[in-house]
């Protein structure tokens, strides 16, 4: 059986640092296209757009798309209108209405679909969840802290409309959480700081509660120190794990703990293979119905502007 041929859709600095060393260490998937406005991806054919590389490019079975969620949807519709099997990082859509939408697609289209929460798939998450097995959690507190400047230097869309501000990384945590924990979540109240030249949020602070009602309080920050803090505590009745490096480390009552050696996208891209071999989707939407729902509930404070 030959490899997954995969085309990448968008060249940043996500898909240069992930996705394309994850994929060529992947004897499941052959990388053999690239549609992008910015600089080639070296060693394949590249196109200025998807509509190109499916026109003109070599043959492919499956599409990942890494561009800003604004505008994506019109791309992913593009792919399976095309019979593509589709990644698609997060967040999916700019909206939750799109992003529902692609779902329906997926499944009419035949395809394989998968929305890449990749934190998911960070080494101590499976530890976590083997861990809670039997146990009452009683609290999750998240801080979330990083430097914008840093991570998406010089990239405006974040802070546009559907952009997300502090909740792109922030997501990134709603995903863990949501799959750790049984049922849906529900936003209580947020706060949210919006840079008075910007649409979207630079610090966010949040309460949330499951179904079995256990709080989960969560505090985001784009502005913070070049030293990332990204970090989630669970508390339960039997002690408490906590996941620092975005779920890289674990430990237990503050005993460290060892975890896969894996990567987040490695594992990412090793689920997208099963999948298709599989003939199934994850679609999950819930980490961004609980942002949309932080718009939505959330007061919102107009602070200093925000300057690279």
């Amino acid at each position: 059986m030959h490899p997954i041929r995969l085309g990448l859709v968008g060249y940043g600095k996500i898909a240069q640092d992930q996705h394309v060393p994850a994929i060529r260490a992947n004897p499941q998937f052959e990388l053999v296209a690239v549609a992008t406005l910015g600089q080639p991806c070296p060693g394949v054919d590249n196109f200025s757009s998807l509509a190109d590389l499916l026109a003109h490019g070599p043959q492919v079975d499956a599409i990942a798309f890494c561009t800003p969620p604004q505008g994506r949807f019109a791309l992913v519709q593009q792919a399976l209108d095309a019979g593509k099997h589709v990644l698609v990082e997060k967040p999916p859509c700019s909206t939750l209405g799109e992003a529902m939408s692609l779902i329906d697609e997926v499944k009419q289209a035949g395809v394989s679909g998968l929305f890449a929460w990749h934190s998911r798939f960070a080494p101590g998450v499976a530890n976590a969840k083997e861990w809670l097995k039997g146990k009452a959690l009683t609290q999750v507190r998240v801080e979330w802290k990083e430097q914008v400047r840093k991570w998406h230097p010089g990239q405006a869309w974040i802070w546009q409309a559907g952009g997300l501000g502090v909740f792109d990384p922030g997501i990134n945590a709603l995903s863990i959480v949501t799959d750790l924990l049984p049922g849906s979540l529900f936003v209580t109240s947020a706060a949210l700081s919006v840079p008075d030249n910007c649409q979207s949020p630079i610090n966010a602070n949040l309460s949330i509660r499951s179904q079995g009602q256990v709080e989960v309080l969560a505090e985001f920050d784009f502005d913070h120190s070049d030293n990332e803090l990204w970090r989630i505590e669970l508390h339960s009745d039997e002690g408490m794990m906590r996941l620092d490096s975005g779920g890289a480390q674990v430990s237990i009552d503050g005993v460290p703990q060892s975890v896969s050696e894996e990567g987040e996208y490695p594992a990412m891209y090793r689920h997208f293979a099963q999948l298709i071999a599989d003939r199934q989707s994850d679609l999950d939407l819930q980490p961004l119905r609980i942002v949309a729902d932080s718009f939505f509930v959330g007061s919102k404070e107009t602070v200093a502007a925000f300057h690279e």
